[in-house]
């Protein structure tokens, strides 16, 4: 007989799993993760597939026969912190440092932790790299300005959207859409500046770039399904960034403002 408690070993690799793909992991690093954990309990064989979207994780004993989970994951975005945290708490499982009960207290409290570690001034990071994106497309000190406040602005819409669990294409629209109305208001009332930079600065960081990575590493590792779901996400929000600001500059062309 097991001197494991199967239930709870299945609960902490199904928090675990939940958590890192909802932070960004790419899918062999899961399974990796609970590959290693079953190893580390010798009387374990664990078999899991991951994919950005749900989990099938499976436990294999001689004596209790196999059990199986399945996980829908719901919401993805990016963060280091919580996986940082969980493979912290992995290895600390794998050494016996921490029990089940011990692992599974720290997961939920690492889950329901929100917005965790991104300082006071976290809303200005998006304008300062949209103001420094702007000298890389030869944008002057008016465009590095407007950048930055635009950047602001984005940041702030795009943080009360995500708090409505909005998808990330509508998010990159109305985010490249205010980014353009915004450059083409500012640029036509100081008379100076030109919006096209402002836009480009501004679209910079909403582009998925992580994500893409991810779908490449994904593909590359075998883990096809997951590198597709991941591309096509990517492919989906860079289209919401470039409908966005076209049709803001389409409607502001035909009336004659720009």
């Amino acid at each position: 007989m097991s001197t494991v408690n199967i239930d709870k070993l299945l609960k902490v690799l199904k928090l675990m799993t939940q958590i890192m793909m909802e932070s960004g992991a790419e899918a062999y690093r899961v399974e990796n993760t609970l590959d290693i954990i079953g190893k580390a309990f010798n009387e374990f064989e664990i078999d899991s597939s991951v994919t950005p979207t749900g989990a099938h994780i499976t436990i294999a004993t001689e004596n209790d026969g196999e059990r199986t989970i399945i996980r829908r994951i719901k919401n993805r975005s990016i963060n280091l912190y919580k996986l940082n945290e969980v493979n912290t708490i992995s290895r600390m499982i794998t050494n016996r440092e921490i029990n089940l009960d011990e692992a599974l207290i720290k997961l939920k409290e690492l889950k329901s932790e929100v917005n965790i570690r991104k300082g006071k001034f976290y809303r200005t990071y998006e304008g300062i790299a949209a103001a420094f994106f702007t000298l890389l497309f030869k944008g002057g000190p008016i465009e590095f300005i407007l950048a930055f406040l635009s950047g602001l602005i984005v940041q702030f819409i795009s943080t009360k959207l995500g708090s409505t669990d909005a998808h990330k294409f509508f998010v990159g629209f109305f985010g490249s859409a205010i980014i353009s109305v915004f450059a083409i208001i500012a640029t036509s009332i100081i008379g100076k500046g030109d919006y096209n930079i402002i836009i480009i600065g501004g679209i910079m960081p909403l582009l998925p770039g992580l994500a893409m990575t991810n779908a490449i590493r994904d593909t590359m590792s075998g883990d096809l399904l997951s590198g597709v779901v991941r591309g096509t996400e990517a492919i989906l929000v860079a289209t919401a960034l470039g409908a966005g600001a076209g049709i803001v500059l389409s409607l502001s062309f035909s009336i004659g403002i720009i």
